[in-house]
């Protein structure tokens, strides 16, 4: 009885240039997500300033 081999799948190896193209996308794929954070906690903040700016303390009573 003779065992075959099991082929082995070849993988296409990737030159360093793709490799780096690769790396970069991935990257410019982060910088988008990371300004998209960005943008978000600067409209939280300009909301709760907005928010601060507009409420008037001489018009509310408090507790006494």
């Amino acid at each position: 009885m003779v065992k075959k081999k099991a082929k082995k799948k070849a993988r296409k190896r990737l030159t360093p240039l793709q490799q780096i193209r690769k790396e970069l996308t991935k990257l410019e794929a982060l910088h988008t997500k990371e300004e998209a954070i960005v943008e978000k906690i600067d409209e939280i903040i300009d909301e709760a300033q907005a928010d601060e700016d507009s409420f008037d303390f001489d018009k509310w009573d408090g507790t006494d």
